[in-house]
């Protein structure tokens, strides 16, 4: 691995070869009251080079399983086997992984168990406690400026990782905070090196970039749309539908001389104008967005309800309650099924959003 291109290839199928010999003799479930120590080095060693190899391959998970793998050695079979000279570079490494994936959890317990005299002795442990704090304190200036400093190819393939997480965390909150920026002011922000780097940036975060203004629009219009609170439109519908049900139900007991139409009126009353409002609430936020199939489905209801209220109809009177008892309970009916029809509508609509929204 220490040559400046090594034989990925020809290292692969090595191995490859090593861990089935590995397995045979028992390596990865070692005996630790009789350890033999030449054959633990040697496996020791070899899992080393197969680390270094995983970044090379730019194969993160077979990494993380090499570290797991050392980790036998580095703490378990610590007293019993002489150091190995790439236990920190590797650590180090691998704590440089975490950071890159902003696993700071992962990386606090792995940091427990490196030697507390090594945080700030040892060149590799340093550097990645260095970062984290960098990475606590929002100095990302001060992470972009030691970049210079890494040393290793492998460290060096973690470490543009990281800055391509804090440059994307950077462009989100950027998105959030300005409706423009500057094309220099944004290059500068992003860490990028020339306006190429930067425009191609920007096209993978769906940004308008005018050449003649050399300005960014974050490309938000679409993103910013009121969003509808599917969930509770599906709860509302239902809820309209229980209580037109129980007005359905208050008529039949009226018809039966079980409520004077006087408390009926009163309690049927509480209900119009909520249900009046709410629904023309959610008419207008399907306006908003441009909902037009549910704009149309409800269009004909709200208009209905301007109608009445227009009229001054909208209310129940205890003197012509008898006489008009027959529309209602026409009018309510129509309205539960109303009602459920958009219920599964709009339940259908949510799943389909869902679905979409993880592919």
């Amino acid at each position: 691995m220490g040559a400046a291109s090594p034989n990925l290839n020809k290292l692969s199928e090595l191995l490859a070869k090593s861990k089935i010999a590995f397995i045979q003799l028992g390596v990865f479930t070692p005996d630790l009251k009789n350890v033999n120590v030449e054959l633990m080095v040697t496996a020791r060693d070899i899992l080393e080079v197969g680390a270094y190899y995983s970044v090379r391959a730019k194969d993160i998970e077979s990494f993380e399983r090499y570290i797991a793998q050392l980790n036998t050695y580095y703490h378990d079979l610590a007293s019993q086997l002489p150091p190995s000279q790439q236990m920190y570079p590797l650590i180090a490494l691998n704590l440089l992984r975490l950071l890159s994936q902003n696993r700071l959890s992962d990386f606090h317990t792995a940091l427990e168990a490196v030697d507390p005299d090594q945080l700030q002795t040892n060149s590799f442990i340093k550097q990645a406690v260095d970062l984290e704090q960098f990475l606590m304190e929002g100095s990302y200036n001060k992470v972009w400026s030691t970049r210079s400093s890494v040393q290793g190819e492998e460290f060096l393939f973690f470490y543009d990782i990281l800055i391509d997480t804090i440059r994307n965390e950077i462009a989100s909150c950027s998105e959030k905070a300005y409706d423009s920026l500057p094309l220099q002011d944004a290059g500068t922000l992003l860490f990028l090196k020339n306006t190429k780097e930067l425009l191609n940036f920007a096209q993978e975060r769906g940004w308008k970039v005018h050449p003649g203004e050399q300005v960014i629009y974050f490309g938000s219009d679409d993103n910013d749309a009121v969003e509808i609170p599917q969930e509770q439109i599906i709860t509302q519908t239902l809820s309209y539908a229980r209580e037109l049900e129980r007005i359905v139900i208050m008529f039949s007991d009226l018809e039966c001389d079980y409520i004077n139409p006087i408390d009926l009126c009163n309690k049927l009353n509480q209900f119009v104008l909520p249900e009046m409002a709410s629904h023309a609430f959610l008419f207008f936020m399907f306006l908003v967005n441009g909902s037009w199939l549910a704009v149309l489905v409800n269009l004909p209801l709200v208009a209905y309800n301007v109608r009445k209220v227009l009229n001054s109809q909208h209310m129940y009177d205890a003197t012509e309650i008898f006489r008009t008892l027959s529309v209602h309970k026409k009018e309510c009916f129509i309205k539960v099924a109303f009602y459920l029809l958009c219920f599964f509508y709009y339940l259908y609509r949510m799943i389909v959003a869902l679905i979409a929204a993880d592919s």
